[in-house]
């Protein structure tokens, strides 16, 4: 195969990888969870879509740019770290760079370990098609199966960023609740329960909003119950557009959360 053939082959390997993993793993929480305001990072959506999708290009680019595969390989895997990275450190927002070079650091070689299989998998990949063109030498391979494979592997990687049933029941629940507490301030009734203890929900709580899904429980100063060992607990952040912000924290099976004002109000 010709180096021109084959760094061709590389970035539609990239491309046809790149495509659906983005998109499903970007946008299937909105699919399963319609209706519902989820909070986008800075980049947004379809601008990762479209960066993910160029990094994997890259990604088979590199790798299929010398007939050698191993270094290919390898300083694929380090390029596509190297910009996950900076698109992480744009999405954080963190202003201090040595918090973020450590991070890196820190992170370097778990991502590292997450791409280097892709890149060998991108290989295979080429490596049939390689196949495929020698069929004169007396060699055969496979593309289309090869493609179909790679493609499946992307819906499937993609599906690995749906929310457990926990967190989508937990997003569910924020914003039955919200909306239930703008109406009451609305319709000047009591608030629900869980938002009374809010400070500033009835002057602040204004215009549209989403909601931030975290893990990180701990971070929000409220006591909550007991969870039971590999239970999925939810901090459900509520993000207006006039920059007030308040939490709850979900801890199942119990559906009513344990909410705090995280805006500073006077």
């Amino acid at each position: 195969m010709s180096d021109r053939n084959r760094r061709i082959y590389g970035i539609v390997i990239g491309l046809v990888f790149g495509l659906p993993f983005a998109i499903i793993s970007e946008f299937i929480n909105s699919w399963m969870l319609p209706g519902i305001p989820l909070f986008e990072l800075p980049m947004g959506r379809v601008t990762t879509v479209v960066l993910t999708i160029l990094f994997m290009i890259v990604l088979g680019l590199i790798i299929a740019w010398e007939e050698e595969s191993f270094w290919g390989v390898l300083g694929g895997s380090m390029f596509i770290v190297l910009l996950s990275s900076v698109q992480a450190y744009i999405n954080s927002g963190v202003s201090e760079g040595v918090t973020s070079f450590f991070l890196f650091l820190f992170t370097f070689l778990p991502r590292l370990v997450i791409y280097l299989p892709l890149a060998f998998f991108f290989r295979w990949v080429l490596g049939n098609f390689d196949r495929a063109a020698s069929i004169s030498s007396g060699r055969k391979g496979s593309p289309f199966l090869a493609l179909t494979v790679l493609v499946a592997l992307a819906v499937i990687g993609g599906r690995f960023s749906i929310l457990a049933p926990e967190a989508r029941q937990a997003l569910q629940d924020g914003n039955a609740l919200v909306l239930e507490g703008i109406s009451a301030v609305e319709n000047g009734t009591d608030l629900p329960n869980p938002l009374i203890d809010v400070d500033g929900f009835s002057t602040h709580a204004k215009g549209s909003y989403t909601l931030e899904w975290s893990s990180d429980v701990d971070q929000l100063p409220v006591t909550r119950p007991m969870s039971a060992f590999g239970t999925t607990e939810s901090l459900i952040i509520f993000h207006f557009e006039n920059k007030y912000l308040f939490g709850c924290a979900y801890t199942p099976p119990s559906r009513v959360p344990k909410c705090i004002n995280i805006t500073r109000v006077r």
